[in-house]
C-alpha cells in the first residue's frame, strides 16, 4: 500500500483555495498575463483563451467544485463567436478547444462539447496547405507560414480521427508533424520559430526570426512546443521518428541549461 505524502494534500488544497479566490476576480473572462500585479484580460479569440478554463477543468475533475465548472462552461460558450468569425480564427484552434470543449466532453460526455470539439478539428484541418504539407499559421499576409507552436494544436486532430474513425485528421496531423520535423527542427535539435513557404509550390522561402534572438537562434518556449508536441505525436501514432525528434530537442534544451 502506497502512503501519500502529507505535502501533496497541502499543495492541492492551496491550489484549490487560490484558484477559488482568483476566479472571483477573473470570472468567465480570459487572463493572458500580469502587469503591475493585475491580470491583463484579452478577447476570446486570443491564443491563450483556453488556458484559464482548462485549468478550471483540471481542478473540477478532482474536486467537483461547481463554480469551476460554471465558469469554464461560460468561457467555452464565448468561444462560439470565435468559430463564427473568419478573421480571428487561426492555427491555435487546438489550444483553445482541446482545453475547453474536448476537456468537458472527456469529463462529462456532453454531446454539445463533442460537437464543438469536432467542429474545431474540422476548421483546423481546413488550414492545411497541400503543396507544402503544413497547417498554416495566423491570417492576413501569412498565407505560406507555419510555426513550431502548431505541434501543440495537432493532438486535436488525432483525437478527431479516433472519435470519428475518419483517418483524414490523422493524415493531416502526421503530414504537419513530418514537415515540422524536416524543416523546423535543425540537426542539433534547436528549432526555427517560423518557416515561410511558397503557398503555391511548397518551396521553403525563408526562416525569419519571429521569437528568439536571431534567425539562427532558438526560443525556449518554442523548444518546449516541439519537445511536448513530438512526444504527443509519438503517443498517438507510435512513430519512433517522433520520439527520436523529441529526444533530440530535449538534448539541445538540456545542453544549454
Amino acid at each position: 500500500m502506497t502512503t501519500r505524502a502529507p505535502w501533496l494534500d497541502e499543495a492541492w488544497n492551496k491550489v484549490n483555495e487560490k484558484v477559488a479566490r482568483t476566479s472571483q476576480t477573473i470570472g468567465s473572462r480570459f487572463p493572458h498575463a500580469t502587469k503591475d500585479g493585475k491580470y491583463v484580460l484579452e478577447r476570446p479569440h486570443w491564443w491563450t483563451a483556453g488556458f484559464w478554463p482548462g485549468l478550471l477543468w483540471l481542478l473540477y475533475r478532482e474536486s467537483r467544485h461547481e463554480p469551476f465548472r460554471r465558469i469554464a462552461e461560460d468561457c467555452e460558450r464565448q468561444l462560439d463567436q470565435v468559430i463564427a468569425d473568419f478573421d480571428t480564427l487561426d492555427h491555435d484552434i487546438g489550444f483553445m478547444w482541446t482545453l475547453t470543449s474536448l476537456a468537458r466532453y472527456k469529463l462529462l460526455g456532453e454531446p454539445d462539447a463533442r460537437r464543438r470539439a469536432l467542429h474545431a478539428a474540422n476548421l483546423l484541418a481546413a488550414r492545411f496547405n497541400l503543396a507544402g504539407r503544413f497547417i498554416r499559421a495566423w491570417n492576413h499576409d501569412c498565407i505560406g507560414w507555419m510555426i513550431v507552436d502548431c505541434m501543440m494544436n495537432i493532438p486535436l486532430l488525432y483525437w478527431a480521427s479516433g472519435e470519428t474513425k475518419d483517418p483524414r485528421f490523422t493524415w493531416i496531423a502526421k503530414d504537419h508533424a513530418d514537415t515540422t520535423m524536416r524543416v523546423t527542427v535543425r540537426p542539433d535539435g534547436s528549432c526555427h520559430h517560423i518557416v515561410v513557404f511558397d503557398p503555391e509550390t511548397g518551396e521553403v522561402l525563408d526562416t525569419p526570426t519571429g521569437q528568439g534572438y536571431a534567425p539562427g537562434s532558438s526560443w525556449s518556449r518554442g523548444q518546449s512546443w516541439a519537445l511536448y508536441g513530438f512526444g504527443l505525436s509519438y503517443r498517438h501514432t507510435r512513430d519512433e521518428e517522433y520520439l527520436t525528434t523529441a529526444k533530440r530537442v530535449a538534448h539541445y534544451f538540456l545542453a544549454g541549461a
